[in-house]
């Protein structure tokens, strides 16, 4: 089975230039919107796919990095100057010298394919002529190359490893659909037999027309009905596939999704790799988890996917993550995470796991109480929401804040946590999190003073008159500290809700605030 060992991109799209080694099996990419993940994807494709019909249907001025071509616009305008892009699939050994040379961006003797996009020097004058007369980038007079490490040429017809994408994105575009159902169609049926059914096909068009059109022309007349008999019109554009006998693009949009993915995966296709955007899209929880077993259990292919889902990233070994940072070109493996915290994120439920990493600073508290009243808090010492602030809030079980901590040294996330002292601030905060705090970018805050062991205790003390005007009933027999111990969410919903601006903010949630936001 092929596989991509490495992808190396230079002046695409948003990368001016990538490295990234790869996962043998599953290949998962996490981060926000616009951070590059469906770009990753889309370079993979369109060098397996060869096809240069391909790249100028999308358009290259969509493909070029916008700052390669910005900064030569800017420049002198050189000819020689010119940026080129280019990507580079790196392959396991394959034992066929097609494949196998020092055609590549780093001169080594391996196997692979890649697809350069460069000034075409046979128009060399007029595009020095464009370069001193025009204000456009001379994307029309690039050549685009798809070419093996030996130096051999492919294209759509000859291609070097067998891809599909699946984009859920796209769920109901027809050309989707049709360009899916064609891989599938190809992956399935070996060349020699689609010739075979191509003229079985032409031919059932031909006797359609004499057995059933031509009763209805006029035999007189130098007009006629016939069937089409274009490439735009042949076995491959009219094929459907059919599920229960229904054709795929006839179920909802969560069933398409599912029935792609399982086809893909499927052992009898010829496909050496699966690239999926958003799998999740449209997917019941229950479906999700089906789909997810079809895939953790796919052994045969390697896969590539694009996700937003908290549960595809964990469920399937967070060290087979890359997070695709939106501020910059980085784009970090997850695989030297320890075990345990990769098996306590694949097991342990709600975990927002996503939503800390693609967030730049994160307050972590420690349950709902903390949560509900941080952005009360918040406005209170920095006059800001948290929102306006850019600061993120995520409660965490007070016992798994250091599977979070491991991410955020790993990641470098600026990470503050609130915590309760447990009636030992010492042993509970001090040595407890020691080892996290050398970075710089980590710090966890507790009250020093023992006594005020939890959450509640020191809301309760540094609002006590506040708290007995509002929880103090005739029919209350707890006293108002005991009843927020045991009423916990309720009562910070009461204070966020009623006193929200009259709240006093203890001491180490404020030091706590005051650094983050610093």
């Amino acid at each position: 089975m092929i596989k991509i060992q490495k992808i190396v991109l230079h002046n695409f799209k948003r990368f001016s230039d990538l490295k990234l080694d790869l996962n043998p099996n599953v290949n998962i990419f996490i981060g926000d919107n616009e951070a590059g993940k469906t770009t990753l994807l889309q370079a993979i494709d369109l060098v397996a796919r060869g096809s240069r019909s391909r790249i100028e249907e999308i358009g290259l001025e969509r493909l070029f990095n916008v700052n390669a071509v910005n900064s030569f616009m800017n420049g002198d305008k050189r000819i020689e100057n010119l940026p080129v892009m280019f990507i580079e699939l790196y392959l396991n050994e394959q034992n066929d010298m097609s494949v196998n040379g020092k055609n590549n961006s780093e001169s080594i003797l391996c196997d692979g394919i890649r697809m350069v996009c460069k000034p075409n020097d046979e128009f060399s004058e007029q595009i020095k002529h464009v370069l001193t007369n025009d204000s456009a980038f001379p994307f029309e007079f690039y050549s685009i190359v798809f070419d093996t490490f030996s130096g051999a040429s492919f294209s759509g017809y000859c291609k070097k490893i067998k891809t599909i994408f699946i984009d859920n994105s796209q769920i109901g575009s027809p050309y989707a659909m049709n360009e899916y159902i064609r891989t599938i169609y190809n992956a399935r049926i070996t060349s020699e037999n689609r010739v075979g059914i191509k003229h079985q096909y032409r031919n059932y068009k031909e006797n359609f027309k004499e057995k059933v059109l031509d009763t209805y022309n006029d035999q007189n007349s130098n007009f006629a009905f016939a069937l089409k008999n274009t490439p735009q019109a042949n076995i491959e554009t009219d094929i459907t596939i059919l599920s229960n006998n229904v054709p795929i693009e006839n179920k909802g949009t969560g069933i398409q999704c599912f029935i792609k993915t399982e086809l893909a995966l499927q052992k009898n296709e010829d496909i050496d790799a699966v690239l999926i955007e958003e799998p999740e899209s449209h997917l019941s929880y229950l479906k999700m988890l089906e789909l997810l077993d079809k895939i953790a259990n796919s052994k045969d292919r390697q896969l590539f996917i694009a996700t937003h889902s908290d549960l595809i990233a964990t469920r399937l070994d967070l060290r087979n993550c890359f997070f695709v940072n939106s501020n910059s070109n980085c784009v970090t493996s997850l695989k030297d995470i320890s075990d345990d915290t990769a098996r306590f994120f694949e097991k342990a439920p709600d975990n927002n796991l996503l939503r800390f990493i693609l967030s730049k600073i994160v307050i972590l508290v420690e349950g709902d109480a903390e949560y509900i009243l941080m952005d009360a808090m918040f406005t209170k010492v920095t006059d800001k929401t948290l929102k306006e602030s850019g600061v993120g809030v995520i409660a965490v079980d007070g016992k798994c804040f250091k599977r979070y901590l491991e991410i955020a040294n790993f990641l470098k996330i600026k990470t503050a946590v609130i915590t309760d002292n447990d009636g030992d601030y010492s042993n509970n905060i001090e040595n407890n999190y020691k080892d996290y705090l050398s970075g710089g970018t980590i710090k966890v805050y507790a009250d020093t003073n023992n006594e005020n062991h939890t959450f509640e205790v020191c809301i309760y003390k540094a609002n006590q008159e506040l708290c007995n005007e509002l929880f103090q009933t005739t029919r209350r027999s707890l006293e108002i500290q005991d009843y927020m111990l045991k009423n916990k969410s309720e009562a910070a919903f009461q204070l966020a809700t009623k006193t929200a601006s009259d709240i006093s903010v203890p001491q180490y949630i404020k030091d706590a605030i005051g650094w983050i936001n610093g």
